[in-house]
Formats: structure tokens, sequence, C-alpha cells
């Protein structure tokens, strides 16, 4: 399978260990920016094909994996996977059950009917991830 892992700067190392969990499951992994991290100073020009690599990666991806807390960019590839609407699989994951709950922990788009919350410990979405 095809998949993306989303998730805020803060989590890169997170991130990065779920993308070598699920390539050492037989899954492929569209775009890993966890390979290069920031890169808001590094000039207009890897800006722009790093977004263009993201969408990409986001796009051909048969699952998006969004890892909670995200920012920015998380919250764009999570629309951009939404706007699709090519019957991709869109995993939300999070240890903190409360930002599935509503108000200011939430945000609407995380109940959209083509998500799928998943509030279990790291180890329980990794487990998941070998059961695909």
């Amino acid at each position: 399978m095809r998949i993306y892992v989303a998730s805020g700067l803060e989590n890169r190392e997170r991130a990065a260990a779920l993308i070598r969990h699920i390539e050492e499951c037989g899954h492929s992994i569209t775009y890993d920016w966890t390979k290069h991290g920031d890169v808001r100073n590094k000039g207009e020009d890897v800006m722009r094909a790093t977004a263009a690599n993201e969408v990409e990666g986001v796009k051909s991806a048969e699952l998006l994996i969004v890892l909670l807390p995200g920012g920015k960019g998380t919250h764009t590839e999570l629309g951009i996977a939404l706007a699709a609407n090519d019957r991709k699989r869109i995993w939300l994951w999070s240890n903190a059950p409360g930002v599935f709950g509503g108000g200011d922990a939430t945000c609407v788009f995380y109940h959209h009917p083509s998500i799928e919350h998943l509030s279990c410990s790291f180890a329980s979405l990794q487990e998941k991830l070998r059961d695909l």
C-alpha cells in the first residue's frame, strides 16, 4: 500500500519512526518529509519544490496517516486528501482522545465522514499497520 504520513514538525521523530515501521511492513512511502524537516528558511526554490513534493505525496497515497498534533502544513495535507475525492483512506491518530470530542481541542474537518479516528497508543497504531 502507498502511504503518506503527515504531522507537525514537533512530531518529526515519531513520524520518522512510523515511516520506518511502514516500510518494514512492506508498504511504500509516497514522500518522506522527515528526511529534510523544516525548510521554511531554506529559500524560495526549496520551499516550492517541497510543497510540490508533499502535495504529490498526499495525492498519490492510498492511505494518509495524520499524527496529531499537527501544524499548518499537516492541516493543508489533510485538506488535500479530503479534496482529492478518490476514496483515499484517512486515519487521524491521537493518543489524546479529547481532540475528537469537540470544542477548542478539535477541528471540524476531523469529523469529515471520510476520516477514521484512531485514539490509541502509538504501539497500537503500529500494530494496525501490520494488519493492513
